[in-house]
């Protein structure tokens, strides 16, 4: 009876190591020190299919600026069929992601194509800059195209402010991840409708994932309104990374075309014309032409 006992544990033990090695080589296998051989600027080389990371001519983040400004037709629109479900908060090593089941949490519609809602997550500080400004923090949601795997991306950028009430929402389950070193727990269920707000204007650009493997032709979408998160929040989700950074360094745009949408013709001006959009090389270098050629006579 005693040796069946012994060799059931060792079964047990056996079945249980591949998840627990899977895991921690996930975790390692890349990182976001620029001084470690496995940093942004060595994705590229750890594996041939994270090749893009260092070749591809259409990465992200990028530097939101040289925009140019269009009003939303409705084709770029985002139409969002969202529905409360069940998630799952999952501790990815260099990330928080909470995720929907298959179709669980809806969809958006962009362009006519249809993208379901796969999982969302944050990066501490923000990816993507806008006039060179980067921000306190970043959250993506991932949808997916389930017929052609086409991916489009909606951004949100954050700076130090009052809570934000999505992530409010997951605070108690992010303090059980950090206190017990669980890498998930159920939050229950989560309406996903806080994610976008179609009111306000947004960049769209083609990128790619901002992690391996960088595969390239992701639709993004960064809303131009800057939200506000506290810094209670920013501190629990790093924590929850054993207090990693986790943003990639801005990539080159490679004269990639970036648009800043605004919802109508009777839009507020000083959206575009806020201090911390101007380009205001572009905006005087006629005026100083002019000067010269006016001293020149």
């Amino acid at each position: 009876m005693k040796s069946i006992f012994m060799i059931g544990c060792v079964l047990l033990l056996i079945l249980h190591a591949p998840a627990t090695k899977a895991q921690a080589t996930e975790e390692e296998e890349y990182d976001y020190d620029e001084n470690s051989p496995r940093g942004p600027s060595e994705w590229g080389s750890l594996t041939l299919e994270w090749a893009l990371c260092s070749n591809g001519r259409m990465q992200s983040p990028v530097d939101l600026t040289n925009v140019t400004v269009e009003y939303v037709p409705d084709s770029e629109q985002v139409y969002t069929y969202y529905q409360p479900s069940n998630t799952t908060l999952v501790n990815r090593g260099h990330d928080i992601s909470l995720q929907w089941k298959g179709d669980a949490g809806g969809s958006i519609e962009i362009n006519g194509i249809s993208y379901q809602l796969r999982q969302v997550h944050w990066h501490v500080p923000s990816e993507h800059t806008i006039n060179g400004k980067r921000y306190d923090l970043e959250r993506h949601a991932v949808h997916v195209n389930v017929d052609t795997n086409a991916t489009a991306v909606i951004g949100v950028l954050y700076e130090i402010g009052q809570e934000d009430p999505f992530l409010s929402q997951l605070m108690t389950n992010l303090t059980y991840m950090v206190e017990t070193s669980e890498n998930e727990t159920s939050p229950g269920v989560i309406d996903p409708s806080e994610i976008i707000c179609n009111d306000d204007s947004f960049y769209r650009y083609m990128g790619s994932l901002t992690t391996p493997p960088c595969d390239e032709s992701i639709l993004w979408t960064v809303q131009n309104k800057i939200r506000s998160v506290s810094q209670e929040q920013v501190d629990l989700l790093l924590e929850a990374v054993h207090g990693n950074e986790n943003a990639r360094p801005l990539q080159p745009i490679n004269g990639r075309d970036i648009y800043l949408y605004v919802p109508s013709k009777e839009t507020d001006w000083s959206i575009i014309f806020s201090p911390r959009r101007i380009d205001w090389n572009i905006i005087f270098s006629p005026l100083r032409y002019l000067q010269q050629k006016f001293f020149d006579l």
